[in-house]
């Protein structure tokens, strides 16, 4: 019976997955997820968002179990890992969706590539829905981006076969993998929890959603972004949820709310879109003119803009919210925006220093969404259709320094 390995990465569900669904339909599966040091430990790594990355395994875990599967977990670089296990386990090859979060993990598939041809091992690429192989004006991307979003669902597999000789190794604790738990309130990690979450937005929120979304104080956001960092639910099915729940709806507030947010989730496809052609905006300016001329760097500045000690009330909140929650219910876009421009234009610090703190605590934390608008709330980047920097007009009340 053919044997292929399922390299599971951002991509934490059965749904709409072709790599899965195609190696399901070929034979027996091996699904395996890779426990990386370098990105484990990468100097940008939320421990939070680690904890909701293991919670999000353990669900997939029991979805495959579910269907007569299982999780096939390792820990170490993939690098040695797949191939062994590609060898060990008989099997023909391996699937896998392509990321472009990180130049480092850029990099390494590369490195993958090349050791595996020449064990004579075959790889294969998938595509992420959102994601089109080819360098595109935005206008052209943003067509393909609909197309992609009208075709049907990849199914999910009824049964997914995993060879019972293949050994797991246990999820591992946040103490095991050398991290600190940091207190903060970790969502739960599933397919059917971001479905949950969707559909109580829908029901609750959708009449609000259009008017109040760049209301700092107003809880109107979905909370789906965790789930769509790590790729729990498609962005397909999300669009295709929000398409059916207002089709022949005659409250306008919600069709223009459900515009609004099918809006919001092509532009986080975007920034993916970008990072892929463009990845060195994980480390630098797009205009490196701004690099090269340096930055202001105050560390008391610094540091009391982290901790809430500004003496601007909606940057401290900011910053204590972010600290304490992980910001990806309660710190909403606009919020984000001033705190980071505050940093940036204000303080006039490198922005890379606020994408650290953010990417450190941010739940949601996504490199290609968080460093392009860091950039771009900085002035040294492009937007599409705004060549223009917004500086926020903040109110102080009083000096707390």
């Amino acid at each position: 019976m053919n044997r292929t390995l399922v390299w599971f990465r951002r991509d934490l569900r059965l749904s709409d997955h072709a790599p899965l669904e195609r190696a399901a339909r070929r034979g027996q599966v091996i699904p395996v997820f890779v426990l990386d040091p370098a990105l484990l430990h990468h100097p940008e790594t939320g421990v939070a968002r680690v904890a909701f990355m293991l919670g999000c395994l353990g669900a997939l875990d029991r979805e495959l179990r579910q269907r007569g599967g299982r999780l096939i977990v390792r820990r170490g670089d993939p690098l040695e890992i797949l191939p062994q296990l590609v060898h060990s386990s008989q099997a023909e090859g391996i699937y896998a969706y392509s990321d472009c979060e990180r130049i480092y993990g850029r990099a390494r598939d590369a490195r993958l590539n090349r050791i595996l041809a020449s064990a004579g091992i075959k790889i294969r690429w998938f595509d992420p829905v959102g994601s089109v192989p080819e360098f595109v004006s935005y206008p052209r991307y943003r067509q393909l981006w609909f197309e992609q979003m009208a075709d049907p669902l990849i199914p999910t597999p009824i049964q997914v076969a995993v060879p019972e000789e293949i050994s797991s190794e246990p999820i591992p604790s946040l103490a095991e993998l050398g991290l600190t738990p940091d207190e903060k309130r970790i969502p739960a990690g599933s397919t059917a929890a971001a479905r949950q979450t969707l559909n109580l937005f829908l029901r609750h929120k959708a009449q609000r959603y259009y008017w109040q979304l760049s209301y700092p104080s107003a809880e109107v956001t979905t909370g789906l972004s965790p789930y769509l960092k790590f790729g729990v639910i498609s962005v397909r099915e999300c669009v295709q949820t929000v398409q059916q729940a207002v089709q022949g709806e005659p409250d306008e507030r919600k069709r223009r709310s459900a515009k609004q947010l099918i809006s919001r989730l092509r532009w986080g496809s975007g920034f993916t879109q970008r990072f892929r052609y463009l990845p060195q905006l994980e480390l630098s300016s797009l205009y490196s003119v701004f690099d090269q001329q340096g930055w202001n760097f105050d560390p008391e500045l610094y540091r009391a803009w982290q901790e809430g000690r500004t003496g601007f009330p909606i940057v401290d909140a900011a910053a204590r919210c972010l600290l304490t929650t992980g910001g990806y219910r309660s710190l909403n876009f606009r919020v984000r925006a001033i705190y980071a421009s505050f940093l940036s234009n204000l303080l006039g610090m490198d922005w890379r220093y606020g994408a650290l703190h953010f990417m450190r605590h941010l739940i949601d934390g996504d490199c290609p969404i968080d460093h392009y608008q860091w950039a771009m709330q900085a002035g040294v980047t492009h937007c599409v259709d705004k060549p223009w920097t917004r500086i926020y007009r903040i109110e102080r009340k009083a000096q707390v320094l």
